[in-house]
């Protein structure tokens, strides 16, 4: 049987395991107008006119953070100590990124973000958690 700080590792890496496969449609989008990978602008069609004009960079931007969450997924699925660093790391960047919303003035936005990844990079951060990563 599972505790409870496993389930919460697998639910982690599940979700750096939907980012790859986010990051993977939309860097492949991207890279490749007209593909099939064009119907990820469906779930948010205002920022395919958005991204589109950038994606010489882009695309490969998010092929690269694709293969970093596949990464930390895989590091997570197996309990690595490479990858509870990775997790922390995406997470701190990701609560930094949050936290530069809040300065923008997108308070809910950037309150929601520094709070979730807050509460993730805590959870992280609890020995019983880090003691699972070998």
């Amino acid at each position: 049987m599972l505790k409870a700080n496993s389930y919460g590792v697998l639910l982690i890496a599940i979700f750096f395991a939907v980012a790859t496969l986010i990051l993977l449609s939309v860097g492949t989008a991207l890279v490749a107008p007209g593909s099939a990978f064009e119907a990820i602008w469906l779930l948010y069609p205002a920022r395919r006119s958005l991204l589109l004009p950038y994606r010489t960079w882009l695309g490969p931007g998010f092929l690269i953070l694709a293969f970093v969450m596949a990464s930390a997924s895989i590091g997570c699925f197996r309990h690595r100590r490479w990858g509870w660093w990775l997790a922390v790391a995406i997470f701190s960047v990701n609560g930094l990124g949050d936290a530069a919303q809040l300065l923008m003035g997108h308070l809910l936005e950037g309150g929601i973000g520094v709070s979730v990844a807050a509460a993730i990079l805590y959870f992280l951060s609890r020995r019983e958690v880090r003691e699972t990563f070998t």
